[in-house]
């Protein structure tokens, strides 16, 4: 039986069983501004006060799901959440600050489907575009491998992860936010990088390097675009694609079946976000909400 408190916050052997295998080159768009409103706490009694500040607290909003997350955005990781000997409190904190970059760059992905569409109803209309409409249709293009102006392509592959799927990623990939590279780089998901390239290398192994972030809302940012444009993960694309054509909310269970090529465990990797998203603290994100941002 395992004890995923003591496995999941080992951190460092757990980046090597989730190993990423496929990554695509990171192009976050810049349409707009992507890093804003990041801020410090540099430990987890700051982190937690700065969420009570606002109405939300950790270790009591994430006993039940759909809550309603302050737009508090921190740029790292508090540096004594390893050293924090409640294994409870380490877990709500490191939930809640992923969580409110997951809403948010979810909400950026809604955005942007929802140009997508308005473009495309415009050119099957036969209506002129913009100039600057056209230069983002091919900057979209570009970033997520699709040949310009394929629209029904992009809405594919530009949709939303769920929250509990990405916070359950998060926490596999860096063992609660413990791992050194998460600390170091802010790499919460396991997505390798060239060595030499701003990538953190693995002790004793020079060959290995994890891509390093200046924030989490970039590190956030960049997993979901490798998982919205490699094509490792078309199942995942369908997946959800067939879940919107029926109008069924996104079922994040299923998804992550579809993920077996994110790491060489293939389907033992999933057993792992499964057992992960049926905890309180990462089964709180189904629903969630991001509340207060201006």
């Amino acid at each position: 039986m395992l004890n995923w408190n003591t496995i999941a916050l080992a951190g460092v052997g757990l980046i090597a069983a989730g190993a990423l295998i496929f990554l695509a080159h990171s192009q976050v768009s810049d349409s707009r501004p992507r890093d804003g409103g990041t801020t410090r706490a540099d430990t987890v009694a700051e982190v937690i006060d700065l969420f009570k500040d606002e109405g939300f607290n950790p270790e009591v909003a994430l006993k039940s799901r759909g809550p309603k997350v302050p737009a508090v955005f921190l740029a790292s990781l508090p540096d004594d959440l390893v050293s924090i000997p409640d294994i409870d409190r380490r877990k709500a904190v490191f939930v809640t600050v992923v969580l409110a970059h997951v809403l948010w760059a979810n909400e950026r992905l809604h955005a942007d489907r929802a140009r997508i569409k308005r473009l495309q109803q415009m050119n099957l209309a036969e209506k002129t575009m913009r100039t600057r409409d056209r230069k983002w249709l091919s900057r979209m293009a570009k970033i997520y491998r699709t040949k310009p102006m394929a629209f029904d392509e992009l809405l594919r592959r530009v949709d939303v992860v769920p929250p509990r799927l990405a916070v359950a990623q998060a926490a596999q990939e860096s063992g609660w936010g413990t791992s050194r590279f998460a600390r170091a780089g802010n790499a919460l998901f396991g997505q390798h990088a060239p060595v030499g390239e701003g990538a953190i290398t693995a002790k004793g192994d020079a060959a290995v390097g994890m891509k390093a972030f200046k924030t989490i809302q970039r590190s956030v940012l960049g997993y979901m675009q490798n998982l919205n444009s490699h094509r490792a993960y078309r199942q995942f694309w369908d997946m959800r694609a067939e879940m919107r054509r029926a109008g069924q909310p996104m079922d994040a269970s299923a998804l992550a079946g579809s993920l077996r090529r994110y790491s060489e465990e293939g389907a033992l990797y999933v057993d792992r976000l499964r057992t992960l998203m049926r905890m309180p603290e990462v089964a709180a994100a189904q629903g969630a909400k991001l509340v207060g941002e201006e």
